[in-house]
């Protein structure tokens, strides 16, 4: 008992001595800055580890993102998408714009984020598809339709019905496509299709024309008429081979070939028509319809057909412009501009709207206009001339009436110094 009292002594005693001696705990450390460098620069912060580069799976997404995108604009653009909602592509081509602008691979986010902006570019062309398919085979459709209306109306139902069969199938053909989600196929045949119509409506037209010239031109011109022939004939023979876009070109060829035929006969007719006129009245005039019509003939046999035409069509205007110059001239000469100043203005008024047409190389209104304007400055004329006439006729005979009356005042005075009257 006694050794257990001493034992709880000694340990009292010794928790006592470990009190006293730490009466506290030790304070804490405070961080030492380190020490500024002896010539005063700023203590650089310790060096962040690197960001990670991309890996090769996250450089193949941003490839194939990229990729869509651009198959997806590409197909908008093709398809004319760009043209039918251009708020929508401006939009999109401005994602587009700002993905390709902010396109970095340095590091896993960077190439995250580049990622992104290119997904939602494609997502927003992606977007426009749908609608903007449905409205290129819309507006095709629509062309189409009109296209087989201008055939009809050519003929193309009462004098080749078998070739307009052809043409109605292969629309059938394009709309079966389309509803089988055959995009391209289907546009393909489409314009197949409106190759079809419109060499049938080229080609129709040039028969009309033939038939209304081949005789007077083949005199005027001999082997003309055999040349377009040759054009024409090539056509059928492309459309049996079933090169529909070769049968169109080579029928607009041949109608070209007729059409420039059928205005150098116009031209040659209105020419022999007024030449005696227009050598008087309009010589100048003549003259330069004379240089543009054999500019149109040496054009002709140098095989620029479409040149000989637009220089044949210039030339009839300038003849039927000669032709307005000559008659307005007369009148004036007639004094039709103030004694039928009516009729003379009506006239003015078509000639200087031709000149216009003329000029602004408007060709059915300014052979419309001088050849209207043309009777009516001759109709000018002819009245100036017929109201003048009325004038001299009243003229000489209001003198006649004088002179009677000075024959009669004469007489009586005779018969009065001669005592003959009370």
């Amino acid at each position: 008992m006694k050794n257990n009292r001493i034992s709880l002594t000694l340990m009292g005693l010794f928790i006592l001595f470990i009190f006293v001696s730490c009466p506290g705990a030790p304070p804490a450390q405070e961080a030492v800055p380190p020490l500024a460098p002896a010539d005063g620069r700023p203590v650089q912060p310790p060096p962040q580890p690197p960001a990670p580069p991309p890996d090769q799976a996250s450089l193949n997404a941003l490839n194939e993102a990229v990729a869509r995108a651009e198959a997806a604009r590409e197909l908008v653009r093709e398809f004319r998408g760009n043209e039918f909602f251009p708020s929508d592509w401006n939009a999109a081509s401005s994602l587009f714009t700002q993905a390709e602008q902010q396109r970095r691979t340095t590091t896993a986010a960077e190439t995250q984020e580049s990622t992104t902006r290119f997904l939602r570019a494609a997502e927003a062309f992606e977007n426009m598809l749908e609608k903007t398919y449905a409205q290129f085979y819309q507006n095709m459709a629509d062309e189409l339709s009109q296209a087989r209306e201008a055939a009809v109306n050519a003929g193309a139902q009462a004098l080749v019905p078998d070739y307009l069969l052809q043409a109605d199938n292969m629309v059938v053909r394009a709309d079966d496509q389309y509803q089988a989600g055959n995009l391209h196929a289907a546009r393909n045949t489409a314009g197949e299709a409106l190759d079809m119509y419109m060499a049938l409506v080229a080609g129709l037209q040039a028969y009309r024309i033939r038939e209304e010239i081949a005789e007077q031109v083949e005199e005027l011109y001999p082997g003309a008429i055999l040349r377009a022939d040759d054009v024409g004939l090539a056509a059928f023979d492309k459309w049996d081979d079933e090169d529909y876009l070769g049968a169109r070109i080579d029928a607009e060829n041949a109608l070209s070939m007729y059409a420039t035929l059928q205005y150098m006969l116009r031209a040659f007719l209105v020419r022999e028509e007024i030449e005696q006129m227009a050598e008087q009245l309009a010589p100048d005039a003549l003259s330069e319809a004379d240089r543009i019509g054999l500019d149109a003939i040496d054009k002709w046999d140098a095989g620029d057909y479409i040149g000989a035409r637009a220089g044949a069509e210039s030339a009839l205007i300038l003849y039927l412009r000669t032709a307005a110059t000559a008659e307005r001239q007369r009148a004036l000469q007639l004094r039709a501009n103030t004694a039928a100043e009516l009729q003379f203005n009506a006239a003015q008024d078509l000639y200087t709207r031709g000149n216009m047409a003329f000029h602004m190389q408007w060709t059915l209104d300014a052979i419309d206009l001088f050849t209207r304007c043309r009777p009516m400055f001759r109709n000018a004329g002819e009245i100036a001339l017929q109201r003048r006439q009325a004038a001299e006729a009243a003229l000489r005979l209001a003198d006649q009436r004088l002179a009677e009356s000075d024959e009669m005042a004469r007489h009586i005075e005779a018969l009065i110094q001669a005592g003959g009257v009370e």
